[in-house]
């Protein structure tokens, strides 16, 4: 595909983005001399009549829109059976590609925020409800005068309040729409799909406005509130549960951002917002609140400081590590262990060698699960972590002390190794808290004003 020219005009560069329902490349438009994005069916899909509708219902959506937050639709184009859009080419990274790199600061939440609510209220505005914003149909440009721009994606599910087409009854002076879905039908993405949406009934703004919802508790906490373990239970979750507490996930949101997000996710439609525009309102005054407060706290003469920070696949990284450490550690234990009978001692050997036998054992099997926990990425690894760490602690100490053992070979040297394994548990609570503090952590990083 790539170096093939599409309507006499576009010379495809590359693939961008795949999906169900649509292939995304990045072309170059020979005519006007720039990079543009080319969205059309999957070959497989080509002729389904009803894709190639939705097809066109986006491309009139989104070019319906006049609005710096919603990608430009520059044409719609049917050449030698194809059928593709052609929009304007948005460098940069989704929201859900953001969201894996590294955590978002509340100012940065609040931000990006604001700029969705805009957008959609720009959509609502043209009778156009987007039906599936999820953080990947959530673009984030590359930064520019210290500012990240949003851009609304994919308009492929949109509803229009306006009719897409009028067929006039022969002999009747009525006219009837002809609707591109079935009354009941399910229209969406599961994990952030509207409770009205999964009921089937018809969505309006105020469902773009729960998944808007949504999306902040996500950006605040990495954690999708009613994300189960198959889609039925995901569904059973937006249908009966309120979502967990905020706060409790990210201590250092603040209540305001709480109180906004849970207005929006509302199971009872007429209890949320009831249009993107008071949720702009409202998320402006919290961003021009904080502002204000930092500006207020800030000595005129302090200079800009950037805290040091861990990636987090760093963190996850060193912590893994530290766990294979352990592991090699027991198994050395457990390779010399019929020799610490040998070894002068003031305590019983057979004592001794039972509780390191015990310390190995345990903590093998210790280490082993919060491997796997965070080599799968288990959002709730923080959670688990702070709740046994005091048992953790106590286990940790106790195998600390075994350097002592050789201190006959050793010397002083095994005093160093034994400070050095008391200190690795609160390096490991450091590093598990730094990758999932949304996850249930507690760091006075995410207890400061600027992380969330």
């Amino acid at each position: 595909m790539e170096g093939e020219l599409k309507g006499g005009r576009y010379i495809i560069e590359g693939q961008i983005g795949r999906g169900g329902m649509g292939v995304v490349f990045r072309a170059r438009d020979t005519r006007l001399k720039r990079t543009v994005a080319l969205k059309m069916l999957p070959a497989e899909v080509m002729d389904n009549a009803d894709l190639r509708r939705r097809l066109i219902q986006e491309a009139r959506a989104a070019s319906a829109i006049s609005h710096p937050g919603v990608a430009t639709v520059f044409d719609f184009e049917e050449h030698a059976g194809e059928s593709f859009i052609v929009y304007e080419y948005v460098e940069g990274e989704t929201l859900s590609e953001r969201l894996r790199r590294s955590r978002l600061s509340t100012e940065e939440i609040l931000d990006i925020g604001i700029q969705m609510a805009d957008a959609l209220a720009a959509a609502h505005d043209c009778g156009i409800t987007h039906r599936d914003l999820k953080p990947d149909n959530v673009m984030l440009t590359s930064p520019a005068a210290g500012s990240v721009r949003v851009k609304l994606l994919d308009f492929g599910l949109a509803k229009l309040h306006q009719p897409l087409q009028s067929v006039s009854r022969p002999g009747s002076g009525q006219t009837e729409t002809t609707a591109l879905t079935t009354p009941g039908l399910m229209i969406g993405t599961v994990n952030y799909m509207a409770p009205e949406q999964l009921a089937g009934e018809p969505a309006d703004a105020r469902a773009d406005l729960h998944g808007l919802g949504m999306i902040i508790y996500e950006m605040a906490t990495s954690i999708n509130p009613y994300l189960g373990n198959t889609p039925a239970s995901t569904i059973a979750n937006i249908l009966g549960r309120e979502a967990p507490s905020l706060r409790e996930r990210n201590p250092a949101a603040p209540a305001e951002l709480e109180r906004i997000v849970n207005k929006c996710l509302r199971k009872r439609r007429d209890e949320r917002y009831q249009s993107a525009r008071e949720l702009h309102v409202d998320l402006s005054t919290l961003h021009r609140g904080r502002t204000s407060a930092q500006d207020r706290q800030a000595p005129v003469t302090a200079e800009p400081v950037t805290p040091l920070t861990v990636s987090r696949g760093l963190a996850r990284g060193l912590f893994m590590f530290i766990q294979l450490g352990y592991l090699a550690m027991y198994s050395v234990a457990f390779y010399f262990l019929p020799s610490i009978q040998t070894l002068p001692m003031e305590l019983p050997a057979p004592s001794v060698a039972m509780v390191v036998a015990f310390c190995a054992l345990f903590g093998s099997v210790v280490r082993l699960y919060f491997l796997s926990a965070v080599g799968f990425d288990w959002v709730d690894t923080g959670r688990l972590f702070r709740r046994i760490f005091l048992a953790l602690l106590a286990l940790d100490i106790a195998w600390s002390l075994t350097p002592l053992l050789l201190f006959h070979k050793l010397g002083y040297i095994a005093l160093l190794c034994m400070t050095g394994l008391a200190f690795l548990p609160f390096s490991q609570r450091a590093l598990l808290y730094s990758a999932y503090a949304r996850g249930g952590g507690h760091t006075s990083g995410a207890r400061s004003a600027g992380s969330a």
